[in-house]
């Protein structure tokens, strides 16, 4: 009798039930468009405070260790809040956001892989400022940053904490985790998708394509290990390699160089040697996570594990109304840097 009714149904009400009211009413499953509209309406509001609060407010300065350590905890509050409230909202199982363990030598690969990340990502900050100088264009301007020159062992340790070790757990678990697992299970999705949402939630134009490297290569281990604390791996490898490897390949200070007659060579040649070195590493590392990858798949087919699968999202329900509000709120939270 229902089936009925709906035919003898005039076309404009059908059209209203079957396609506007769907797409004005939020998706009754985990969405990509619930999770822009959240993370960046919160975060637009946290932007527009932080921009527009007196500094006779606050006790220490914006740009201070302290200022960045504030803001930085801020927004890394807004990822862990909505991570929490979807995953609960929404019952997405643990294996959905952190994934599987493939093992203690996909562990180590993932670790290695963050060599190729840091030359790649050092060396395109360094060529990147270079070619800004060259061209005589003014440096882009940063949202979020800390000028210090303290050395005591309280400041190293709020920025290991602030500056490492929470960025890299929080977003690794929300974009490579809960943004990852909402998404449709194809590689030309989840791989560039969660890069490009973690960079553009990063509000830094100087660092960008940097960032985007990094976060590239970051999902392409999540998606070829089909773990979260693999990619967490490649990003605290990435810190590691840094560290260790400043004096071979330094990062370029855009406030220590006014033209390019300033930049050193040596810095310049590094950064094109590690540009080339980090590709091939790379390229190297890639064919093995992507046997990685195929090896995982033909145990899920064998065992028919449930870790495998991913969430079953209908591509209609990514695109509601919240999925057109979060991409609104994303550019005004560029446009208003």
């Amino acid at each position: 009798m229902e089936d009925h009714s709906n035919r003898n149904d005039p076309l404009i009400l059908t059209i209203l039930k079957d396609w506007i009211l769907p797409f004005l009413l939020p998706a009754k499953v985990p969405n990509i468009g619930i999770v822009l509209f959240s993370t960046f309406g919160l975060s637009y509001l946290v932007q527009q405070a932080w921009i527009n609060l007196a500094p006779e407010r606050l006790f220490y300065e914006k740009t201070s260790l302290i200022g960045y350590s504030m803001i930085t905890l801020f927004r890394l509050l807004i990822l862990l809040l909505i991570y929490v409230l979807i995953t609960e909202h929404y019952k997405i199982k643990e294996h959905h956001t952190w994934g599987r363990n493939p093992g203690l030598g996909v562990f180590f690969m993932s670790f290695l892989a963050g060599v190729p990340a840091m030359m790649l990502s050092v060396s395109v900050h360094n060529l990147f400022i270079y070619l800004e100088l060259r061209m005589e264009n003014p440096i882009p301007s940063q949202l979020f940053y800390y000028v210090t020159t303290e050395e005591s062992i309280w400041s190293i340790l709020l920025l290991l904490v602030i500056g490492l070790l929470l960025p890299v757990l929080i977003e690794e678990l929300f974009f490579r985790g809960l943004v990852y697992s909402v998404l449709p299970d194809k590689w030309w999705i989840r791989i560039p998708l969660p890069a490009i949402i973690s960079t553009l939630f990063a509000m830094n134009r100087l660092e960008f394509l940097s960032f985007l490297i990094i976060a590239l290569i970051a999902s392409t281990v999540r998606y070829c290990t089909d773990s979260t604390l693999c990619s967490i791996l490649t990003r605290i490898s990435l810190f590691c390699i840094n560290v260790f490897l400043s004096r071979v390949l330094p990062t370029q200070d855009p406030s220590m160089v006014q033209n390019a007659l300033d930049y050193s060579r040596t810095t310049l040649y590094a950064s094109i040697i590690g540009l080339v070195l980090g590709l091939v590493m790379i390229i190297v590392l890639l064919r093995q996570f992507i046997y990685v990858r195929y090896r995982l798949k033909n145990e899920d087919a064998s065992c028919n594990s449930e870790e495998g699968k991913p969430l079953a999202i209908p591509l209609r329900d990514q695109f509601h109304v919240d999925f057109f509000l979060g991409v609104a709120l994303l550019f005004l939270c560029w446009v208003t840097i």
